[in-house]
């Protein structure tokens, strides 16, 4: 990239808790837009976060991947954040992507939210979770998108695969946000693309 090194100020500092309130204390003081995650835990630079920029919106993660063959981005949430989001905290969760996706120029997104199968199963929580969510943008309670679920990766991510198991879908094989069942999901799923798919994160 032709980007000037010295172009932004440089702060040395150490360690890396006391690096991430230096960092809130920056945008407090509008010398920073953005906080910017590197070689980081993700507890120890929440703790400044939640302290001092938390707004009354649930906080949460979204993954952006960049894959070689997958058509646009993908918006994989939350990951990093929320661990066993209930069905109030997921639709804080995916509307909090939505409008991330639409500030980046998606004007529509079109939104999976994930389980392990496409039927709706009372055995299966985040089966019924995904319903909910549905029947909640159906009446405006989650706005700005086309949510359709519960839907399995296979067929949030490929037409073919919805087209073979008869799942009429708007989202299928042209989703742009994968709303995971739980933060370990969303973890596991975000690096499997990292590293057996090529995704740039």
């Amino acid at each position: 990239l032709d980007c000037p090194a010295d172009r932004f100020e440089i702060l040395d500092i150490s360690p890396t808790a006391q690096a991430a309130e230096v960092g809130v204390q920056q945008v407090l003081e509008g010398k920073a837009a953005a906080l910017v995650k590197g070689w980081i835990h993700t507890d120890e630079l929440m703790r400044p976060v939640l302290r001092h920029l938390r707004t009354r919106r649930r906080v949460s993660h979204v993954f952006i991947a960049d894959l070689p063959d997958y058509h646009k981005l993908l918006f994989i949430t939350d990951a990093a954040i929320n661990i066993a989001p209930n069905l109030t905290t997921k639709a804080a969760i995916l509307q909090n992507a939505i409008d991330l996706a639409r500030v980046l120029g998606v004007t529509t997104p079109r939104a999976a939210a994930l389980s392990s199968v496409e039927l709706v199963k009372p055995s299966i929580p985040s089966t019924l979770d995904a319903a909910c969510l549905c029947k909640m943008a159906q009446r405006g309670q989650i706005t700005g998108a086309v949510v359709d679920g519960p839907l399995a990766f296979d067929n949030a991510i490929s037409r073919e695969a919805a087209t073979v198991k008869r799942i009429e879908s708007p989202v299928a094989g042209d989703v742009d946000i994968l709303l995971a069942p739980d933060l370990v999901a969303g973890n596991i799923l975000a690096k499997n693309l990292e590293y057996l798919a090529g995704s740039t994160l």
